[in-house]
């Protein structure tokens, strides 16, 4: 799916709009809404990677294209959100009262109901993403940029290192040796002496004697 199309979904989400399906509460449970969040993520996730937009149909210009997978992430994310979690978030959120309400003496609810239902409903939204990111290939490009990054810091900290260990002039000198523009002459104490030929030799040997 186009990804201009997952993020105009991820912003009707985040505005709180619901166009295909009646809102009756904002919130699931009173559970925490981080597993939601988490679950939201994993669904876009799974619909960027996801192709609903039949190829017989690829003839047609990218505005019909995008229109429609617009229509149809926005239908998803609600399908997913309000339908597929919020009937897992409030099963988990019922069980954990029940099993709260078991232990806790009392008609009111534990004080620990609303941290041990964001801890369960976390792990939940947390074992989602995880399933879909690696589903996705997303852990290896994950991997490949943070070790890409590491080496480009630990380079880039060993040459600050090495330069700070140098005096003040061969600080000006590899500053002077730097590799410069390509359209720009080297500066003179960066060039490189070519090897003398042995007719060179004898010519500036010459040279010597007869001064």
């Amino acid at each position: 799916m186009d990804g201009l199309a997952v993020m105009v979904a991820a912003f009707f989400q985040l505005l709180g709009g619901a166009f295909f399906f009646a809102q009756t509460t904002d919130r699931c449970s009173p559970a925490p809404t981080l597993g939601s969040w988490l679950f939201l993520l994993a669904t876009l996730r799974y619909l960027w990677d996801v192709s609903i937009y039949p190829q017989r149909f690829n003839h047609m210009g990218r505005g019909w294209q995008l229109m429609i997978e617009i229509v149809a992430a926005i239908f998803l994310v609600e399908l997913a959100t309000m339908f597929i979690w919020c009937g897992i978030e409030r099963f988990l959120f019922g069980l954990t009262n029940e099993l709260l309400g078991e232990s806790h003496c009392g008609c009111e609810r534990s004080p620990y109901l609303y941290w041990i239902s964001g801890l369960i409903t976390f792990s939940a939204g947390a074992a989602v993403l995880w399933y879909v990111l690696k589903a996705t290939d997303s852990t290896y490009y994950i991997q490949l940029f943070y070790c890409l990054l590491r080496t480009n810091v630990n380079n880039s900290i060993r040459m600050m290192r090495c330069f700070f260990k140098l005096s003040q002039k061969n600080r000006r000198r590899v500053a002077n040796c730097a590799p410069p523009d390509p359209r720009c002459p080297r500066p003179p104490s960066c060039r490189t002496a070519r090897p003398l030929s042995s007719r060179e030799y004898k010519q500036e040997s010459d040279s010597k004697c007869h001064r």
